[in-house]
């Protein structure tokens, strides 16, 4: 008899990655594949081709999943991952554009063109800024290349594949709230925007919560999959925070990984005067994965930093940033926290261009290292004192990504920020889509709607401890182990 499996899907910006767990929470097998992107002006990539890495990479987990259990069959899949990016389904429910990725600069005009009353409401009612990041701005763009929005629909990354899948088309409101499209008054759909796009109202699909059990999985796919039930679990981002416990209101979970991401619970009453606020000091205010919660997000570009400097320290390989890293907790452990005579700028999230100020002889790559560290946590802790100032401060702090596997990463976490523990999740985002595919699982057969964070699981994020000092793998960097 076939043992009974949950599979988490992360769609990343980097790598899609694919969690095996038993329906209680033990972590069987994972899988993952790079994202392929074009290169160029245009970052995008093809809709069909990541649906087939998505169903390769999920065939690899279930095999290591069966070769560690013997025969398995997944009982229901949770799909996570970035927001923003999505495809555009025409009329007979085929891609018109490739996904565009996130950071594609497309939109970044069309969007400020649009009627000034509604682009200076735009932050106060949506919660994010105005430039090319939210959809709105992608599916400005798509207007100037002659297309009528009429009779089309706008689905996430995530929710595509789960389209994919078997399901109908569904907008999960925390992916939805990455769109611009959503009114986070009403949490639902925006008519003014709707109008300004040229769009009928079925451009945002319907509206589910994450969890919420979609359909059964279909059509040619591994074996083991068929017949799963589907939920879309929501923005990569809060999705890991789930995963890693990091859900009270007092808690922030810093995913630090290429972007380093804060994420912070908060009740679901701010209202737009605070949102438009928050916005022009860089933190955006949307629909939580979990309900009645609404969610912060910041962010850095503090590990693209971390990366660059190491290229540039030539410290790239492994026994390199080891060395490096064992230099870098001595001098942290020796001298004060601010390295003399070197520093570094740059992290800011409209930035990211490395920035080396030295007026001191003597600069060791130890120094330039802490430096950096010290930068970028410095634009984390100045982030976190907004949040604090508008809901109060926080008392805890779950980290989580690759880069903290470097200790010199770690001790500097730990003596800047509050509270600090380290998710023990290797894939935070695929874990907690688990945790809402076990509710989807549960919800499908009749049972009462569990609440996922509160789950009994080995090993939760909740009680998370320092994570062992082992080396990462091969040669990659610290941040593209989870990003």
């Amino acid at each position: 008899m076939a043992t009974p499996v949950l599979l988490g899907i992360d769609i990343g910006t980097s790598d899609t990655k694919v969690l095996v767990t038993s329906v209680d929470g033990d972590e069987l097998a994972q899988a993952t594949t790079g994202t392929r992107w074009t290169s160029g002006r245009y970052t995008e990539t093809d809709p069909d081709a990541l649906f087939e890495a998505v169903l390769a990479v999920t065939g690899r987990a279930l095999d290591q999943a069966e070769q560690r259990c013997g025969a398995v069959r997944a009982t229901a899949v949770g799909v996570t991952g970035f927001g923003e990016s999505g495809v555009l389904l025409d009329p007979s429910r085929r891609p018109r554009f490739p996904i565009m990725a996130w950071f594609d600069p497309r939109g970044g005009a069309e969007l400020p063109a649009l009627a000034a009353e509604l682009v200076t409401a735009f932050p106060g009612r949506t919660g994010l800024p105005v430039s090319a990041l939210p959809t709105t701005a992608k599916l400005a763009w798509m207007r100037t290349q002659g297309v009528d929005l009429n009779g089309h629909v706008w689905l996430s990354g995530p929710e595509y594949i789960a389209h994919r899948l078997g399901c109908e088309p569904t907008a999960e409101f925390s992916l939805a709230a990455r769109t611009g499209l959503l009114d986070q008054d009403t949490a639902a759909a925006w008519p003014e925007m709707l109008d300004a796009l040229g769009a009928d109202d079925g451009l945002l699909p319907p509206l589910a919560a994450a969890g919420t059990p979609l359909g059964r999985v279909t059509g040619d796919v591994p074996e083991a999959l068929r017949g799963a039930v589907i939920t879309v679990a929501g923005h990569d981002h809060p999705v890991a925070a789930v995963g890693s416990g990091a859900v009270e209101r007092d808690c922030v979970f810093d995913s630090f990984g290429t972007a380093q991401v804060l994420v912070r619970a908060v009740a679901d009453t701010t209202d737009a005067t605070t949102r438009e606020l928050l916005t022009t000091l860089g933190i955006e205010t949307v629909q939580h994965v979990l309900p009645g919660r609404q969610v912060l997000i910041a962010g850095t570009r503090s590990g693209l930093l971390l990366r660059r400097t190491l290229d540039l320290l030539g410290a790239h390989e492994p026994a390199a940033r080891d060395r490096l890293d064992r230099a870098a907790v001595d001098l942290l452990t020796h001298r004060p926290p601010h390295a003399a005579g070197v520093r570094v700028t740059g992290a800011g999230n409209d930035d990211g261009a490395l920035r080396i100020t030295v007026d001191a002889d003597g600069t060791t790559p130890a120094a330039l290292w802490v430096a950096a560290l010290d930068h970028g946590i410095g634009a984390i802790v100045d982030l976190l004192a907004v949040m604090g100032a508008q809901v109060g401060p926080s008392t805890r702090t779950v980290v989580a990504g690759g880069w903290t596997r470097m200790a010199s990463v770690r001790m500097a976490k730990q003596a800047a920020l509050p509270g600090v523990t380290f998710s023990q999740r290797q894939q935070a985002g695929a874990y907690g889509a688990t945790l809402f595919a076990r509710q989807a699982g549960v919800r499908a057969e009749g049972g009462p709607p569990n609440d996922p964070t509160t789950e009994t699981t080995p090993e939760p994020g909740a009680s998370a401890r320092r994570p062992p000092s082992g080396r990462a793998a091969a040669t990659r960097t610290p941040e593209e182990s989870t990003a």
